[in-house]
């Protein structure tokens, strides 16, 4: 099985960053700073625009994308009737690239730097599998053919060693730092780091921002004792020394125009290196809800991320965004209006060439995200609206808002080097996307939408005409406006948020399998079942909820 493949490297003498070595059982030979690079591009790959994809699930779990009118199937997105063959690769791919973090930290004597990222990196993969999947194999997996069975862990207890990993990992770069002398200098990170380029300080950054990440995820269960235990790690996290991430956490190995080169959701989901569509780029289109809370909020970022459809109207093309509704029997298309086709659905914003754009689809040679600066400050506004820190609740959530203007304005052309160097303290009307964030702070119809404005408490945006008003909290708030900044390129994000706190109202597929009940993880794949199956966890099936699951 994959889980304990004995996958002990990757191949040696790479070309590229992006030369991955895709044979999990290939025995060959490399040290831990020819293996970095590629392992950090597949976990970007994997998160975001690999086939599959955690960010390509979630999309369409919760409700970014629906089916176009151009292609069948996708009956498993639209039903919820879960088989274990349904994004089994997440799973095995997951566990492969778990494998070649396992490998660089075995090196630690060596490249205790290169050891203490890949003890970071594995911690977001595990939690990855965690949030899907539920109990997984972890204290006894990737031992190669020492375990070919692994047992399964419970969740709740591997979350628990996740923020003993990233303790620990912090410390290990402490310890590297402090054992400096005349004669010894432990193995510096160089080009390898393709996400911090060697920095040590933005890895521990990292670490801190995911241990609120994981410590928000399971802060709302009905369990007092987990619930203390969060409240004394939070107030742990608070003084941390090294702080929180300041900038987008990005993957840039070198994304180039040639095949298995550019980015991975850019390739996917865009135009090919040829410039041509990419395959999957009819598949799929906004649903008419994701386009509506922008279009119910005067949210600029609309037109940032979509072009407009249309409908046939008295004879002639009504302009409009158009999106699908999940389940529906008949789905919009790109074909252009006509008696024949009278509805033409809204598209993703993308580039066929070089240049490159905002959006979604940033450009071929984008950078790809594995945490957004958005998040954490959403997350950060969160903890601190609900006493888990301290700190300025309003500021952040507003920062987090500017920060996802940010990036979907942010051409694709951006380096890695400016991404970390810009910082929202820094970020003036000459940023791309803070002049459409202060319009949209200052448009005047948003002063009482408590979906939008800090201090608003009640919304009617999203209720029928004449219907009182309903009362926002602010944890809905802070969720909804994060569900906005997830979209599309950080969705699982979103999608578990919308698990832990039934937050935003999601409309279900019209065809799911138990009307009106969305799906809570993934089914385990086939290759555990056929391998493993006496250490799976018994009577799971899509609605059996992760153990931080208990908001309805």
């Amino acid at each position: 099985m994959l889980v304990a493949a004995a996958i002990t490297t990757v191949a040696t003498g790479c070309s590229s960053f992006l030369d991955i070595n895709t044979n999990p059982n290939s025995v060959l030979s490399a040290s831990a700073n020819a293996m970095l690079a590629s392992a950090l591009s597949t976990t970007a790959a994997n998160y975001t625009g690999n086939n599959p994809s955690y960010n390509s699930y979630a999309s369409w779990a919760a409700v970014y994308w629906g089916k176009s009118g151009s292609v069948s199937g996708f009956g498993e997105e639209l039903t919820y009737n879960y088989s274990s063959s349904f994004y089994a690769g997440l799973f095995n791919n997951t566990y492969d690239n778990l494998n070649d973090y396992n490998i660089i930290q075995r090196q630690s004597a060596t490249y205790p730097y290169h050891a203490a990222i890949a003890r970071i990196m594995k911690v977001y993969n595990y939690q990855l599998l965690v949030d899907e999947y539920g109990d997984i194999p972890y204290t006894n997996a990737l031992q190669g053919t020492g375990n070919v069975s692994p047992t399964y862990d419970k969740a709740a207890d591997i979350y628990k060693d996740l923020i003993v990993q990233l303790s620990g990992a912090i410390d290990d770069i402490n310890k590297a730092d402090a054992s400096v002398t005349a004669t010894f200098t432990p193995t510096a990170v160089g080009a390898e780091d393709v996400v911090f380029a060697g920095n040590m300080q933005r890895w521990k950054q990292f670490a801190n921002s995911l241990k609120l990440r994981i410590l928000l995820r399971e802060s709302q269960t009905n369990d007092a004792t987990l619930n203390a235990y969060v409240a004394t790690q939070m107030a742990a996290l608070q003084t941390a020394p090294d702080g929180f991430i300041t900038a987008d956490v990005v993957v840039q190995p070198g994304y180039a125009q040639n095949t298995n080169q550019q980015n991975p959701l850019y390739t996917r989901y865009a135009f090919t290196p040829a410039g041509t569509a990419s395959g999957e780029r009819s598949f799929q289109l906004p649903t008419q809800y994701i386009l509506n809370q922008y279009l119910i909020n005067n949210d600029p970022r609309v037109s940032q991320l979509y072009t407009l459809g249309g409908r046939l109207v008295n004879g002639a093309n009504a302009p409009q965004y158009v999106g699908a509704i999940p389940g529906e029997a008949s789905s919009p298309n790109f074909n252009a209006v006509s008696a024949q086709s009278p509805i033409l659905g809204s598209r993703f914003l993308g580039a066929n060439n070089t240049t490159s754009s905002g959006g979604i689809f940033k450009g071929l040679s984008a950078p790809t995200v594995i945490m957004l600066l958005s998040e954490h400050l959403f997350s950060k506004a969160e903890a601190e609206t609900r006493s888990l820190l301290s700190g300025t609740a309003k500021t952040d959530y507003e920062n987090a808002i500017k920060a996802s203007f940010i990036y979907f304005y942010r051409a694709g052309t951006v380096t890695n080097a400016t991404i970390n160097a810009s910082t929202l303290a820094a970020a003036t009307t000459a940023t791309a996307g803070v002049t459409q964030y202060n319009t949209f702070m200052a448009n005047t119809a948003n002063a009482n939408n408590g979906l939008v404005t800090w201090d608003a408490n009640t919304t009617t945006v999203d209720v029928a005409a004449g219907a009182p008003a309903r009362t926002v909290s602010k944890q809905e708030k802070i969720i909804y406006q994060k569900y906005l900044a997830m979209n599309s390129v950080a969705s699982v994000e979103a999608w578990d948020d919308y698990r832990r706190t039934a937050f935003p109202k999601l409309p279900s597929s019209r065809q799911a399998t138990t009307p009106g009940k969305f799906p809570t993880r993934l089914l385990y794949p086939l290759s555990e079942v056929s391998t493993n199956n006496a250490n799976i966890p018994k009577g799971v099936d899509q609605y059996t909820k992760i153990f931080w699951d208990v908001v309805d």
